[in-house]
């Protein structure tokens, strides 16, 4: 077995101590294998690498970033209020706008996920998005383009408007939607 100082003649190396984990020190090891396989297949002419001098290697690397998305609820109610003229109106708007942070790194951008869980209402305009979206009674997605490349943070203001069913009563209802994203 060749060592380091054979494989590169006249590299020095520096071997610095400190506490690792047992995890971290585990990560470092199996990094430190690579390392000096690659070193090895560099000494034996593999594809790939190239040596330019007798001190300098080229390695070519290349990377995946997985897509990311995530949704955060700044500000929310905590409960819709029905009152008697909004059943006589058929629906409820909600005066307070739900205020949520997405962050996405993806070009084709996210779908912004409703899951509605209140059965007093039949339909719900979501107002705020690049276009008003009508929902069914359970819900859907919308599809939100990207804004740009990278890592994007978009706050979003959004109004609800609940078209009640035929069963709704005066009451107070727990928040029926719930939000998610995805990335696309």
């Amino acid at each position: 077995m060749q060592t380091i100082k054979s494989i590169i003649p006249g590299a020095t190396f520096q071997v610095l101590k400190s506490r690792f984990s047992v995890r971290s020190r585990a990560r470092w090891t199996d990094g430190m294998k690579a390392l000096l396989v690659v070193l090895a297949l560099s000494s034996v002419g593999a594809p790939g690498v190239a040596m330019a001098g007798s001190n300098e290697a080229k390695l070519q690397v290349s990377a995946t970033v997985l897509k990311h998305a995530s949704l955060q609820v700044l500000a929310q109610p905590a409960s819709v209020v029905v009152t008697a003229d909004d059943i006589a109106r058929g629906y409820v708007d909600v005066h307070l706008p739900v205020q949520v942070a997405v962050q996405s790194n993806t070009q084709g951008g996210y779908m912004l996920m409703f899951d509605s869980q209140g059965e007093f209402l039949r339909q719900t305009l979501v107002k705020g998005l690049d276009a008003d979206v009508q929902l069914g009674a359970s819900g859907g997605g919308v599809a939100q383009r990207a804004a740009g490349r990278g890592m994007d943070k978009a706050v979003l203001a959004l109004g609800f408007r609940f078209v009640l069913s035929e069963s709704a009563r005066q009451g107070v209802y727990a928040w029926p939607m719930r939000m998610s994203v995805t990335p696309l």
